[in-house]
């Protein structure tokens, strides 16, 4: 096989897969695990970055918030998945228009990333 088509066709796999692996578009919050309310499904995290990612389109450039809490208590749906002092990341779902942070209508996927 030629060395330009090998070329063509390992330049358009790594192409693919970049595009896979971007970011999905929203708030995330890092950081590690205060406490844990095994009753009601708080949790509160000692936070270590809070980022927002744009739309793909227009850029894929993490963003820093700025003026963000050092603490955040969020609810999980299953909060004996988790322990205290484990590094997790939440992504936080938003599905209103008013610009408050309301805990009774945000939504929050957590993954552990220890």
């Amino acid at each position: 096989m030629p060395k330009s088509k090998m070329f063509f066709i390992m330049a358009t796999i790594a192409i693919t897969l970049l595009g896979c692996s971007q970011v999905e578009e929203g708030i995330y919050i890092q950081g590690n695990i205060i406490e844990v309310n095994k009753q009601n499904g708080n949790m509160e995290i000692d936070i270590e970055s809070w980022t927002t990612v744009e739309d793909s389109e227009s850029s894929t450039e993490l963003n820093e918030l700025k003026n963000h809490s050092n603490s955040q208590t969020i609810r999980v749906s299953n909060p004996h998945k988790y322990e205290e002092g484990q590094k997790v990341e939440v992504k936080v779902i938003k599905e209103y228009d008013e610009d408050v942070w309301d805990l009774d209508r945000l939504n929050f996927e957590t993954k552990k990333l220890d």
